[in-house]
């Protein structure tokens, strides 16, 4: 259930003049309303993911679009003149103009999981300045993303444990497998986070099977338009209507794969590259991991 919380009216401020650590104080009071998780928002700083109930806010990820809207209604920034940077022009890059409302370029929201990720998307599209201090504390959105599998199998785990106590028999034999799998998972899991280039390869692949998707589906796209091409005088408006309506199905695929693209791109592209803030996160999960697997292993 969401927790109560009021409504505020929030008025803009202009970006560079006021520091990164109140930006992301007021990025975090601008999405509570999305919150679900009261007791991880009320203790959210820079690295607590809006989405996932464990250690997130709770916020879903359809709200993601909701988040970049609370962040461009509370700033202003110069960077309002947009360019197009393809012949086509369905792709933007932000360059100074008048002082007026903040505008993100599409698809950057989602992989600002986190408000200190936030912060540095507002720094890489030129809206503030580049604080490298500040950025010292953020987890990359590669290790954001992997810690959030390892907290996930955690809590599968330990919910587990908690219901083999309440059974008997075949029930409890069931379970007590099903928890073994889970243990092995943990284990695997374990061994690919301790070492970054491990995790880096693990990730690469994932990045390699969506990239396939995303090539199959650009052939699709292809054949159909070539069909549509070549139909196009024929006269047959039931097959013509049946291309572009296979057309816009393949289209739609393709937008949500390459977005799911960019993401295990960026996630394959940082896992290899460990700072002292991700070391000390990856250490606290496999500290916790470890006292869970250790828990499961007394089950009989």
């Amino acid at each position: 259930m969401a927790f109560k919380r009021k409504e505020t009216v929030v008025e803009a401020t202009d970006l560079n003049t006021i520091s990164a650590d109140e930006a992301e104080k007021r990025i975090i009071a601008g999405v509570k309303k999305y919150a679900t998780n009261e007791a991880n928002f009320s203790k959210a700083d820079a690295n607590t993911p809006y989405l996932g109930h464990i250690i997130g806010m709770g916020i879903e990820s359809s709200n993601l679009a909701d988040i970049t809207m609370s962040i461009e209604r509370q700033f202003m920034t110069k960077m309002t003149k947009r360019v197009p940077t393809n012949d086509s022009g369905t792709e933007f890059k932000l360059e100074a103009g008048e002082l007026g409302k903040l505008r993100i370029l599409e698809g950057q929201d989602a992989l600002a999981a986190t408000p200190g990720l936030s912060i540095k998307m507002l720094m890489d599209l030129g809206h503030m300045p580049q604080n490298e201090q500040y950025l010292q504390k953020v987890v990359s959105f590669a290790y954001i993303t992997a810690l959030g599998d390892g907290y996930r199998l955690n809590d599968g785990i330990r919910k587990l444990l908690g219901k083999i106590e309440k059974l008997q028999g075949p029930e409890r034999a069931e379970a007590a497998a099903n928890l073994k799998t889970m243990v092995g998972q943990a284990k695997d899991y374990d061994s690919k986070v301790a070492d970054a280039a491990t995790l880096a390869q693990s990730r690469q692949k994932t990045y390699d099977n969506d990239k396939s998707s995303v090539d199959s589906l650009t052939r699709e796209l292809s054949v159909v338009q070539d069909k549509l091409k070549g139909m196009s005088t024929s006269g047959d408006e039931g097959e013509l209507n049946k291309l572009r309506n296979e057309e816009a199905e393949i289209k739609t695929r393709l937008k949500m794969a390459q977005a799911k693209l960019r993401v295990s791109q960026e996630v394959a592209t940082q896992a290899g590259n460990r700072r002292a803030i991700e070391q000390q996160k990856v250490d606290e999960l496999r500290k916790m991991l470890a006292e869970t697997i250790a828990a499961a292993e007394k089950v009989g």
